[in-house]
């Protein structure tokens, strides 16, 4: 039986293109974080020379995201905004291939070395052994189910190109299975930016200041609350990636997890 012929490609939507939209804002999001990530480390290794451990996991995390953001514009090259229909076999492959190793890359490892920066920074403010414990037990929690999101992308497949290359007819696990797992890391994810939102409250209203520098310092550490929302946004996209037909054109699920 001869094969049926590919359907011809509408022009119009072949001309459509999120590419600019979303390399714009991946840029000038990643820009600011560099930026930021830079006046930080100026300050404490020039400045007042207090350069520690929560700085290296934090130039470590900058880095990682960096690389995210490199992957993104590999992918731009290779269908990134395009409608998945209208991109090529060849530029697919590359396409799934680069967004495996930006999942890995940019929103594990970066995401990872970014919380646990962030637990020996609340370290600093340290004045009790149990407050102490609770930081180690959360930056401990956040290592494995860091490396549990690594292992979920690594053993999906067998081969692991299987990921991004089906011609190679590979034994992969069902995809609710991997959306599941996606869904459980988001959630911990979520859980503990409410704990290092949440862990320096009561430290800082022990401190003898004024009221206002005290409300001031909770609402910039409770900044956290905001990753809160974007995760559970991330997670609503999440549950609706197995059934989503054109994965290629909007990226939400990198777009909200920045």
């Amino acid at each position: 039986m001869a094969a049926t012929p590919t359907p011809p490609i509408d022009p119009a939507r072949a001309a459509e293109s999120n590419t600019a939209m979303i390399i714009a804002v991946l840029t000038v999001f990643h820009a600011l974080a560099l930026f930021f990530v830079s006046l930080r480390v100026y300050a404490r290794a020039v400045i007042i020379k207090t350069f520690g451990k929560d700085d290296i996991f934090m130039v470590l995390s900058a880095l990682c995201a960096m690389g995210g953001w490199i992957v993104f514009i590999i992918q731009a090259q290779h269908g990134l905004g395009k409608h998945q229909e209208t991109i090529s076999k060849e530029d697919y492959v590359v396409f799934q291939q680069a967004g495996f190793w930006q999942s890995i890359i940019s929103a594990a490892w970066a995401l990872g070395l970014l919380k646990i920066s962030i637990g020996f920074n609340l370290l600093r403010l340290s004045s009790n052994r149990w407050y102490s414990w609770a930081l180690w037990a959360t930056i401990v929690f956040v290592c494995c189910y860091t490396f549990m999101a690594m292992m979920t992308f690594l053993l999906y497949c067998s081969p692991m190109a299987g990921y991004w290359n089906k011609a190679l007819k590979p034994k992969c696990y069902p995809i609710s299975l991997f959306v599941t797992f996606a869904l459980v890391n988001t959630s911990f994810n979520i859980f503990t930016d409410v704990l290092f939102a949440t862990f320096p409250i009561p430290i800082i209203w022990a401190l003898k200041m004024k009221r206002k520098l005290k409300l001031y310092l909770v609402g910039i550490l409770s900044l956290g609350y905001f990753a809160v929302a974007m995760g559970i946004v991330k997670a609503i996209y999440q549950i609706a990636f197995s059934t989503q037909p054109d994965k290629t054109f909007n990226q939400s699920i990198q777009f909200w997890g920045l």
